[in-house]
């Protein structure tokens, strides 16, 4: 299964307290003090180092004329100096929590497969790249390690896609990876994920892209109160979440600055081989036409409760008016609401009924009953 995430660190601080949702601007201040610190002056400077050698290296090569070699090298290389002191150290943190991110739960068969494959990749690039070591310089110098690199890459690529045969001609069985659960801003506003998880699917790892948590943070501080009540209860579902599933809850970090939630948990979905969980039906459609699995709450709620088909007879207590005239309202008890036609003068009775019509929403399901006359049996 390939990794989505962050640390457990990061995760712990993103989702603590009903604060997840880090802003664009939080995460600007959280890499800078990262880059101020002494790690990232130790990075400032092997990469001003670096961008001097490198650019005092390859000076020659782009001097007009042999007099112009010194004044070339000297300007290539503080350039290539001050570029390498003020970007290293956002380069290589965000690169270090990439790798840890995709390296955290990776299962044994795909670390043992990539391995293999990186070995094997690099055994192929080697004798790819001992020939091209012969070539002038600099392509010699710098084409081979790039094609053993590529190599490795590639092979490591090709043998993980395979892992599962790998593993069954070693006579090794496969870990199956787990049950990854996507979950979308619908889904933890709606609140009964958080149920189903605990019940059903308490192994599952739940996934929640960064994207998502930045939606619920803006909706947390809406002027709109409904707005506003819908986003702290995203929020406050996230941290039972945490606290509840521990380890198992994984902030995937966002790739691309400002995507759509949206875009961002197919693409998770699609990443990690994981069911996409939300009850915003236009999203599961365009999910499902990518050949994603989708949960809607609604609808794994509508499959547990009780059957209730037309022509169907309970009794009914009928607790309030509906909105056209004559009706009253009742409920089951699995929360079905009962719609029962001239039945307004009933209400606070518990009356025999026969269900009409059953209309199935994206809500769930809307029952329509009529009055059964005492006398009919």
């Amino acid at each position: 299964m390939v990794v989505v995430g962050s640390s457990r660190e990061t995760t712990e601080a993103e989702t603590a307290g009903g604060a997840g949702a880090r802003t664009p601007a939080d995460r600007r201040r959280a890499r800078a003090e990262r880059a101020r610190g002494p790690l990232g002056r130790l990075f400032r400077y092997a990469g001003l180092s670096i961008g001097a050698l490198l650019g005092w290296s390859f000076g020659g090569f782009f001097a007009a004329r042999p007099e112009l070699v010194a004044v070339t090298q000297f300007f290539l290389a503080s350039v290539l100096a001050a570029l390498g002191f003020l970007v290293t150290p956002y380069l290589l943190f965000d690169l270090s929590d990439a790798i840890w991110a995709r390296l955290r739960a990776l299962t044994v068969d795909a670390l043992i497969a990539g391995g293999i494959g990186a070995f094997a990749g690099g055994v192929f690039g080697l004798l790819l790249a001992w020939p091209l070591a012969l070539l002038p310089r600099p392509a010699g110098q710098l084409i081979p390690p790039t094609v053993a690199l590529l190599a490795m890459l590639v092979g490591a690529a090709l043998v993980s896609s395979r892992r599962r045969e790998l593993m069954e001609v070693m006579g090794l069985r496969s870990q199956r990876p787990g049950l990854a659960l996507v979950l979308d801003t619908s889904a933890l506003i709606d609140g009964r994920i958080g149920e189903f998880v605990r019940l059903a699917v308490p192994d599952a790892q739940l996934l929640v892209p960064e994207e998502v948590l930045r939606e619920l943070h803006r909706l947390a501080e809406h002027s709109d109160p409904p707005r506003r009540a819908r986003g702290r209860r995203g929020l406050e579902l996230l941290r039972r979440l945490r606290e509840e599933v521990g380890s198992q809850f994984v902030v995937v970090p966002a790739r691309v600055p400002e995507t759509e939630a949206d875009d961002a948990v197919v693409a998770c979905c699609r990443e990690c081989a994981g069911r996409l969980v939300t009850c915003d039906q236009r999203l599961a459609d365009v999910a499902r036409v990518q050949g994603l699995v989708v949960w809607n709450p609604h609808q794994l709620a509508e499959a547990l409760r009780s059957p209730v088909h037309v022509g169907d007879r309970f009794v009914l207590h009928l607790s309030g008016p509906g909105r056209e005239p004559g009706q009253a309202i009742g409920y089951l008890d699995d929360g079905t609401l009962v719609v029962v036609e001239e039945a307004r003068s009933r209400i606070g009775q518990d009356v025999p009924v026969e269900v009409t019509r059953i209309l199935r929403t994206p809500a769930g399901r809307l029952v329509f009953a009529q009055l059964v006359a005492q006398s009919e049996p």
